[in-house]
């Protein structure tokens, strides 16, 4: 899939009932070509509308993109440096927040104005998916822990 293509899977998922995490979630990981199976989407699904549903807290879109970070390039072992994936959160997170100024849901919904049956939301949501499908396709950099400084 490309960049397109993946945000109009996003877009389709969340028309479809999946709310903002779990589209960005499930979008992602089928670009990879990752199996789904079920775990991840329910891992997501307490993380919409700003964690279960208060608008208080991240974005849905983020936090899904976290989370099929992760799923793609998380470490396995305390002995693995997350210095590169740290890096990377970093970056989708600051580019999804310069759309709108803002990460917390309800911040980011009332920079988006009013709507109609989410539309922003869900444009906002495809947005972010490309943006994480771009990332994942540049080359992760990450020394050995003993070389990195990580910090366990």
């Amino acid at each position: 899939m490309n960049k397109n293509q993946v945000e109009q899977r996003t877009y389709e998922l969340f028309q479809g009932g999946f709310h903002c995490a779990e589209s960005v979630l499930a979008a992602v990981l089928e670009a990879s070509g990752a199996e789904e199976g079920g775990i991840p989407l329910k891992a997501a699904t307490g993380f919409g509308g700003g964690m279960g549903r208060c608008k208080e807290e991240t974005c849905g879109a983020i936090t899904g993109g976290i989370l099929a970070l992760g799923l793609l390039q998380g470490r396995t072992s305390p002995a693995q440096c997350w210095d590169g994936i740290a890096s990377r959160a970093a970056e989708f997170r600051e580019k999804v927040r310069a759309i709108t100024g803002h990460t917390k849901c309800r911040e980011v919904l009332e920079a988006l104005g009013p709507q109609e049956n989410m539309e922003k939301c869900k444009r906002l949501t495809a947005s972010s998916a490309g943006i994480l499908h771009e990332l994942l396709e540049k080359p992760a950099a990450c020394a050995p822990a003993a070389a990195c400084g990580c910090r366990r």
